[in-house]
């Protein structure tokens, strides 16, 4: 009996040691992205609050067919979201940092015009296992009545630089505590430290996400909340184009006439285009480029093309003639009357030898 009893006892140990690594084995097999995710339960001082996940799943898991929300346990809501297959870094709850081949899932969604007051914010996940999780659940509340309020001056959003060196300035009507930015998708860089004033330097061509985090002190004329803190996100795009217009095909044709086509092409679309004959002021170019009442003789021309973000490009320098004897007639002439000359003294220079 006493054999029996321990045997069942050994086995009932075994099975709970078992079902608890086995519970660590499926937490690691599905790791999570660390925050920020939000919205974290909290107070609000705006009444648009957005719900933003990153969630990452290695391959070997069941992975996510949809997600939905509720606001307030109304009726679910179905969530758009984003999927990636990428060697990423991933987070377990029991393991170490490491790098696994793994899908990221991205969720968001803003909630509009929610009033002032508290509101239950419940995210699901729905797994191709057929399991459902609650993967957030906050407490927002919500106050419009003292709203500190950060202004991003710069870089402003869907906007192109043509510099390289872009500041990174905001202002606020509270006291800022501290702030911080990310300048690339999240994971692609650390977040750093900035007083409000400095400047992004050596970007490179083409698109940039920029994040912003300032955190201020709630005003303390409202006696509630006089040592409750909001951190204020900003989430900008914006771009770099240094690259002056290309303008190539750059001719005008040898003619006897005094209006001429100018012939070129550029590789972008332009706001200003122009030209300069014979290195005079620019002549703004409307449709086509028509030279009109040239003079007989040597001319030259320069083509000028200015993007929408301030890049101006310069054509090489095409030299042309007008008349009845373009340049390369009279260079030709010039050649010819050269060999002439030569030949008639050769000739006489052979006769006074032969007579000597």
């Amino acid at each position: 009996m006493r054999r029996a009893i321990f045997a069942l006892t050994t086995l009932l140990v075994v099975i709970f040691l078992f079902q608890n690594i086995a519970q660590v084995a499926v937490v690691e097999a599905n790791p999570y992205s660390f925050p920020p995710w939000s919205p974290q339960s909290g107070l609000y001082l705006t009444s648009n609050v957005q719900i933003s996940i990153e969630y990452n799943i290695a391959n070997y898991s069941p992975q996510i067919d949809s997600f939905s929300f509720t606001l307030d346990n109304k009726p679910n809501s179905t969530l758009s979201f984003r999927v990636s297959e990428v060697n990423m870094t991933v987070y377990s709850r029991y393991s170490p940092e490491r790098i696994v081949e793994g899908t990221k899932y991205t969720v968001s969604k803003t909630l509009e015009n929610l009033a002032n007051g508290n509101h239950t914010i419940v995210v699901y996940a729905y797994f191709s296992d057929r399991t459902v999780k609650s993967i957030l659940n906050s407490l927002v509340t919500v106050d419009t009545t003292s709203n500190p309020i950060v202004i991003l001056n710069s870089p402003l959003n869907q906007t192109t630089y043509n510099s390289t060196q872009v500041p990174l300035v905001y202002i606020s009507n509270s006291k800022v505590l501290w702030s911080y930015y990310r300048l690339g998708a999240y994971g692609s860089s650390d977040l750093k430290n900035f007083d409000g004033n400095i400047t992004l330097s050596n970007l490179s061509q083409g698109q940039h996400e920029l994040n912003v985090y300032v955190t201020t002190n709630i005003s303390a004329s409202n006696p509630t909340y006089r040592d409750i803190y909001q951190t204020i996100p900003h989430q900008i795009i914006f771009y770099v184009d240094t690259v002056a217009p290309k303008i190539t095909d750059l001719s005008v044709n040898n003619t006897d006439t005094s209006d001429l086509l100018l012939n070129y092409a550029v590789d972008e679309n332009t706001s200003w285009t122009g030209y300069s004959l014979d290195n005079q002021a620019n002549i703004t170019i409307n449709g086509d480029a028509v030279l009109r009442d040239l003079s007989n003789g040597v001319h030259n021309v320069t083509v000028y093309a200015k993007d929408s973000y301030g890049n101006i490009g310069v054509s090489e320098t095409v030299s042309f003639t007008v008349g009845l004897f373009p340049l390369t007639v009279v260079v030709a002439l010039i050649a010819i009357a050269a060999i002439v000359v030569v030949v008639v003294v050769a000739v006489i220079l052979y006769k006074r030898r032969k007579k000597a």
